[in-house]
């Protein structure tokens, strides 16, 4: 596989992120594992190298706060992997207790990860092109009245996610922008349905709600290769997000 693409995946020892990290090997990635705790990334890395190949997974430490972790942990693959096709800028706080610090893992995480992967990936730097997949819930493309700054926050990452996917970007270095956004619950998609006039789905018990399903998301953004777009994870399927400007 020494030929296989490669994907860095923030957040990826645990929860949507380690999903996502399984799914990509599943379908014949290699996969750094990036993550603020080191010793549970190393614990999945190992894991997943008993089932996918030693040479396969790799495990780096990443605090998505600071940009220098970013650098290095491109650099590291690199020099591990020898390339890196896709990042997954998944590391993320769900609910906010510290606004700061929510701002600075979930808004300027995100936005130091997409500069990196153009520093690393572009070809105008050398690089080979590539893809980056932001993830986060899909209440990002619509208001939610009890959690306004909550929502102010993570909308900015859609708008982040639709400014770099601009031709701009792509036509000169050929890196993808898209962003994943997972189903959450009924009452956030009852907000989006009035707010966006959308018509999706809002029952509840789906196996289109798993970790899995919203997972493959990613591989579904790769294979699309829409620049700029916005895939929602929702009870009844996929559905690619049309923002009313």
């Amino acid at each position: 596989m020494t030929d296989s693409p490669v994907a860095i995946v923030t957040g990826g020892a645990h929860g949507i992120g380690a999903t996502i990290c399984i799914e990509l090997l599943k379908n014949g990635y290699r996969v750094c594992v990036a993550d603020i705790q080191k010793s549970k990334a190393e614990e999945f890395a190992n894991e997943q190298r008993k089932i996918f190949g030693e040479e396969n997974v790799t495990a780096i430490q990443c605090d998505v706060r600071e940009e220098s972790y970013y650098e290095k942990v491109f650099e590291e693959t690199l020099k591990h992997f020898k390339r890196v096709d896709v990042l997954v800028n998944n590391a993320g706080i769900i609910l906010p207790t510290d606004l700061q610090e929510y701002i600075q893992v979930n808004l300027l995480g995100s936005l130091y990860g997409c500069h990196a992967a153009l520093k690393y990936m572009g070809k105008s730097k050398g690089g080979n092109g590539g893809a980056v997949i932001n993830t986060a819930p899909i209440e990002d493309v619509g208001p939610i009245p009890e959690l306004p700054g909550y929502i102010a926050i993570k909308h900015d990452l859609v708008n982040l996610t639709r400014s770099f996917g601009l031709p701009f970007y792509y036509e000169k270095d050929e890196v993808l922008f898209a962003s994943l956004c997972p189903y959450v619950d009924a009452k956030t998609i009852k907000a989006i349905n009035k707010a966006c006039k959308l018509e999706l789905d809002s029952s509840s018990g789906s196996d289109k709600l798993s970790p899995e399903y919203a997972a493959k998301g990613v591989l579904k953004l790769l294979e699309d290769k829409i620049n700029g777009s916005t895939l929602l994870v929702v009870p009844n399927g996929y559905h690619y997000y049309e923002p009313i400007d």
